[in-house]
């Protein structure tokens, strides 16, 4: 599977963030640099400079990247996706928002605000395959 799967990442920086807190321990667990992201400055709804980082990265790095956020993932939380698996996947990719507050902390913990955007892709010929394949891969 590690040449095919990809994952992509995206993160939103607002004003009053400061995204080393969040690239410093990101990197220290993915081992994905910011240089890796490309950057793009929008205005927020109320004028408000906001940062948007995304980097896709695949094959054995894709892998490796999904092992380590499974294994820092807590048992209930991997539990609460599986048993709710259909609601994290569009098409054929897994959806998953880590909170930027506990990365922080060094800790991955499954969050819907303020969180950095995951997307798991990994080609699925078969629709009734979706759900087997990603329960494969978190229980992994």
């Amino acid at each position: 599977m590690a040449n095919q799967i990809e994952v992509s990442i995206e993160i939103i920086f607002h004003a009053t963030e400061d995204s080393k807190k969040i690239f410093e321990p990101f990197f220290e667990i993915f081992q994905v640099k910011e240089e890796e992201f490309s950057e793009e400055k929008i205005i927020g709804h109320y004028g408000n400079p906001i940062l948007f980082f995304r980097t896709t990265i695949t094959k054995k790095r894709a892998e490796e990247f999904v092992r380590v956020l499974v294994s820092k993932i807590s048992q209930v939380q991997i539990n609460e996706v599986l048993d709710n698996i259909d609601m994290y996947f569009e098409n054929s990719s897994l959806f998953l928002r880590i909170g930027k507050g506990e990365l922080v902390n060094r800790t991955i913990s499954l969050q819907q605000n303020n969180a950095i955007k995951i997307k798991i892709k990994v080609p699925i010929y078969k629709k009734d395959d979706i759900i087997k394949t990603y329960t494969e891969l978190l229980k992994a």
